[in-house]
């Protein structure tokens, strides 16, 4: 753009030198009309109680620690699209079923039920590097696992994460929240496991509607989803 406004005060030396921002919006409507093509994202507007997302993110980069030894672990990590609730477990290994299954079972307790409709990304990644009949297995468990619940399945196109971002975005807040939380802390170095849970628990609480700190409206969110909830007949 400041290429094209030196060269029109080159050719015409007696324009006025305000004309910048009025080039930039022509610039841009030019550009609307005759450029390239753009993908069109519609807004996501959320029905209270409808959508939960399960995700694991990689948390290696965090540099934790169990007496001494470095810990090779990720994030199993669930969101409620409508009121930003999030609940987060330590995975040790890969993104298993059992990891998906134990994270989504205790992820949604303070709602008191289930949302209608869970999503992922890619749950393909819990039947990686299986044999097929092991493959339809895993998938056969996943769906007695929804089943159980009432909740339907659905998952994004591949490749098209902005349809996850619910969760997506939510990763790079939660990393940074546990990232400042342990510069706090003065060591990333853990007595046990069980204690480095319990401070990914604390974290996680203080950014949830649920907390003293959250704002009014996403309380007033959180309420709104606790109604809507799929009542379950689980116990613990």
């Amino acid at each position: 753009m400041i290429g094209v406004l030196d060269e029109l005060r080159r050719r015409h030396p007696d324009l006025k030198a305000n004309i910048r921002r009025t080039l930039e919006r022509r610039i841009h409507a030019w550009r609307v009309l005759n450029g390239p093509e753009q993908d069109v994202i519609f807004r996501q507007e959320h029905e209270r109680g409808r959508l939960g997302l399960s995700d694991f993110t990689d948390t290696s980069a965090l540099g934790v620690a169990i007496a001494g030894e470095a810990l090779d672990h990720r994030l199993y990590h669930f969101g409620l699209a409508f009121s930003g609730f999030e609940h987060a477990h330590v995975v040790l290994g890969g993104e298993s079923f059992v990891a998906l299954a134990e994270g989504l079972q205790n992820a949604p307790w303070p709602l008191g039920g289930v949302p209608r409709e869970h999503r992922s990304d890619s749950l393909s990644a819990s039947f990686r590097n299986l044999a097929a009949d092991e493959r339809e297995d895993q998938t056969q468990r996943y769906a007695a696992l929804m089943g159980h619940y009432g909740m339907t399945s659905t998952r994004n196109n591949a490749g098209i994460a902005h349809e996850n971002g619910s969760i997506e975005s939510a990763h790079g807040h939660l990393k940074r929240a546990l990232e400042d939380a342990l510069l706090l802390r003065g060591t990333r170095d853990f007595a046990s496991l069980d204690a480095y849970r319990a401070f990914v628990d604390e974290i996680v609480g203080r950014r949830n509607p649920t907390s003293s700190s959250g704002s009014r409206s996403r309380r007033r969110r959180w309420r709104h989803c606790r109604k809507a909830a799929r009542p379950t007949s689980r116990r613990r």
